[in-house]
């Protein structure tokens, strides 16, 4: 990625073990930019932190109807625990969708089974096979020229206020579309509460249900269950957040590590007081930033921008 910037820093004892570097942008609730690092206007590939704008897009054309955890489910990258794979199993019978016909791999269940419903992108291809039969189509959901594909490109492209000519393929066997980071900030703040329509309420049933988005404990449940803000991370060190008011902030890293885009993002909304002054400090625990020598706090992950 040319025309990057340092994010943030690993320390340990007054050492600089780690730097990460990537691409981070603000934008306020207008969707103007207010803070760009690196160069936030080349596209890149956002992977799953498109999941909950594809759930709006299908919600949008009037494909499917979705109740909160499902809409929440077809929005998360989970691990596969009883939450999940239960409300995966209550999705497909509400939509008629046979487990066999998902194109996402099976992964191993808690009962030790291999299951495709306890792939963490179940939801969103169980919302695609609803969808496609919804149009009448063939099952073939992932294929680049399926009607569908049409769909989440012009809804993205809508969302982004950017075209989007290119796709490409994600690890789960959809498809992917690439984005800006200003892009897909413009997107995401369509989840925020003071929105209307699709998009509000695929964020509105993030924030109703973080477990089912990344996992209990794990790092988007965290910030959305002590913020209130909606959140997606994505393959590869993509972070999205978009606060209660609308502000929203995206990180990438061009290392593709995860662990930097929540703290920044989260850094960026502080400085904006889109979300109240100490949030990251309190939640370096919870994220797992602290740096330890056996149980001795040490160091910190550490924003820089």
């Amino acid at each position: 990625m040319p025309a990057t910037a340092l994010l943030a820093v690993v320390e340990r004892d007054g050492f600089t073990e780690s730097e990460h570097h990537g691409v981070a942008v603000l934008v306020d609730p207008d969707g103007r930019v207010i803070e760009a690092h690196g160069d936030v206007t080349r596209a890149f590939l956002a992977r799953s932190a498109l999941k909950p704008l594809y759930a709006a897009a299908l919600l949008e054309a009037g494909l499917i109807e979705l109740e909160p955890a499902h809409a929440a489910l077809a929005s998360a990258s989970h691990h596969g625990d009883p939450e999940h794979i239960d409300t995966a199993v209550a999705m497909a019978a509400a939509h008629g969708v046979d487990e066999d016909a998902l194109r996402c791999l099976p992964m191993r269940a808690p009962d030790g089974s291999a299951r495709r419903f306890a792939h963490m992108c179940t939801g969103k291809h169980i919302a695609l096979a609803a969808a496609a039969r919804a149009l009448g189509a063939s099952a073939d959901y992932w294929a680049d020229g399926h009607p569908l594909t049409e769909v989440l490109r012009e809804s993205l492209s809508a969302a982004a206020d950017e075209p989007i000519r290119q796709l490409a393929h994600d690890g789960c066997g959809a498809v992917v579309f690439p984005t800006t980071a200003v892009g897909l900030a413009r997107g995401f703040r369509r989840l925020a509460p003071d929105q209307q329509g699709a998009h509000r309420a695929v964020g509105d049933a993030m924030r109703a249900h973080p477990s089912l988005i990344d996992g209990a404990g794990k790092p988007d449940a965290v910030v959305i269950g002590e913020t209130g803000c909606a959140t997606k991370f994505g393959a590869e060190g993509t972070q999205a957040i978009v606060a209660a008011d609308g502000t929203t902030a995206v990180v990438k890293t061009a290392d593709g590590a995860r662990r930097a885009g929540a703290p920044v993002a989260l850094a960026l909304l502080e400085r904006a007081r889109a979300i109240p002054a100490g949030t990251l400090e309190r939640l370096h625990e919870p994220l797992g930033l602290v740096q330890r020598s056996a149980a001795d706090a040490v160091g910190l992950l550490r924003p820089v921008v």
